[in-house]
């Protein structure tokens, strides 16, 4: 018998998990939060912390080889240390993780270590080593994540084969690579190990990487990848893996037939399935599921009465900052306030080289909508920042509606993770282009060419307008 109840009990203290318990307590509630492996889940441990240290790491690696033009020489090459490189993620992830720890303590959530399973009358039972805690809560906030698909094909347990999840602890870099799936974390990865010195062929069962992005953007990043000595072969379905000596084999079916692929390491990047430990009694009391992947509404909300789901757990984007505000959509509701979670102007960033990040419609997207809507691009070519500092393979590309609204924004470039987020809060706004250039201008940053863009759109000559005062009223 639970001998504590919570008003609010998260399972899972990934962006989700931690960012709902923090909610939550900041409405008054008594919060829990278990987590049966690591403070902060699979983003903070060993997703996107990691990989934005390492990604990091592989693009300073790559930056010396134009040292020479800028009038820096160095006295010998620069050498890479593998270890070291770890070192430096690891002090990044605890430094992350630890903040967590930091935030739990500081907004007085009772943190419980190990597997929570949890039943439909709202009780939460926490085992770890033999041992187990009990307690209940009035609701419950499911964000158990996601753990790498590994699909079933010979080969697939063999040494030198890893995930998305193992990949960051390797004694030496890879002379060689076989990355299986082109979507961004396959995509992210190959980049960094590129970048590090490993050669890298990505394997794409699809006709096309990336399948969410804009064809235009597709393009450029596809020849820009092949150029840094990223092979990528599309079409390709993994049939097996095998030792080759010290080497690994892949086998596919392609266009041209079986081929074979060899490589030192094999990387399992497919995609991800819904982490479902500790749901078992839920599943089988009904909690309305497709595979794992469990069905909320637009609250957050589950089948069963008190229990929310968030994160990788549901169907969605799969970023992590979409997790945290889910997280607190869900504990909004939890705590009897109305708030409804809006997946429309969700900015998209992919850390490829050179970066990569979308919000809002594609270009084929808004064709198929509305014929007549407007698309114009401006290349980082004829960008003055860009040039200055030696990155102008790229361009900026809006795309507007019949009353200048925007209706998608796409950007690859260097930092376009980043200047992205213009974008977003613009399409939040519902501002129209006009309100957009007004509000960026005139902005020092590679922002020049969001601004240019969207005059070329509007069909005006690029120069920056006079200053008025908006006054815009709804």
């Amino acid at each position: 018998m639970a001998s504590t109840n919570y008003n609010v009990a998260i399972i899972g203290s990934g962006p989700g998990g931690y960012v709902a318990a923090i909610r939550a307590a900041q409405l008054g509630a008594k919060v829990a939060i278990v987590e049966k492996q690591y403070l902060g889940g699979t983003c903070l441990n060993v997703g996107c912390i990691p990989s934005k240290a390492m990604l990091h790491i592989a693009e300073v690696m790559h930056s010396m080889s134009s040292l020479g033009e800028l009038g820096i020489n160095l006295s010998q090459p620069p050498t890479f240390d593998m270890r070291q490189a770890v070192v430096f993620k690891d002090k990044v992830v605890k430094r992350m993780t630890s903040g967590v720890g930091t935030l739990m303590k500081g907004n007085n959530v009772d943190v419980y270590d190990g597997l929570g399973t949890v039943d439909g009358s709202h009780g939460v039972t926490v085992s770890k080593n033999g041992e187990s805690q009990q307690f209940s809560a009035d609701k419950i906030i499911l964000a158990t994540g996601s753990v790498p698909l590994m699909p079933p094909f010979p080969g697939i347990d063999g040494k030198n084969v890893m995930n998305s999840d193992t990949c960051w602890n390797l004694p030496k870099t890879p002379e060689s690579l076989i990355c299986v799936g082109g979507g961004v974390i396959g995509m992210e990865l190959a980049c960094m190990f590129n970048g590090l010195g490993t050669k890298v062929t990505v394997l794409e069962m699809l006709p096309t990487i990336l399948a969410p992005l804009d064809e235009e953007v597709r393009r450029l990043l596809v020849r820009t990848l092949t150029k840094r000595g990223i092979d990528v072969v599309t079409g390709a379905k993994v049939e097996s893996i095998t030792d080759d000596g010290d080497m690994k084999k892949v086998i596919a079916q392609t266009d041209k037939g079986e081929q074979t692929f060899t490589g030192e390491y094999v990387l399992m990047a497919v995609s991800r399935r819904a982490n479902t430990s500790g749901l078992d009694q839920l599943m089988e009391q009904g909690l309305d599921n497709d595979r794992g992947r469990v069905r909320v509404n637009e609250k957050m909300e589950t089948n069963l009465p008190g229990i929310y789901a968030i994160g990788d757990l549901v169907h969605g984007a799969g970023l992590a900052h979409v997790a945290s505000m889910e997280g607190e959509v869900a504990s909004d509701n939890a705590m009897g306030h109305s708030t409804v979670m809006n997946y429309d102007v969700i900015p998209n960033p992919i850390y490829t080289f050179p970066e990569v990040a979308f919000v809002g419609l594609t270009e084929a997207q808004a064709k198929e909508k509305n014929p007549e809507v407007r698309v114009e691009r401006f290349p980082w070519s004829a960008n003055g920042k860009a040039v200055a500092i030696g990155e102008t393979e790229g361009f900026t590309k809006v795309i507007l509606g019949k009353y200048d609204e925007l209706l998608g924004a796409h950007i690859i470039g260097p930092d376009a993770t980043n200047l992205v987020s213009e974008y977003s809060v613009a399409m939040r706004g519902e501002l129209t282009a006009e309100e957009l250039i007004e509000t960026i201008h005139p902005h020092p940053t590679l922002s020049e060419g969001l601004r240019e863009a969207i005059l070329a759109a509007e069909g005006r000559p690029i120069h920056i307008p006079p200053k008025k005062q908006l006054t815009r009223t709804r």
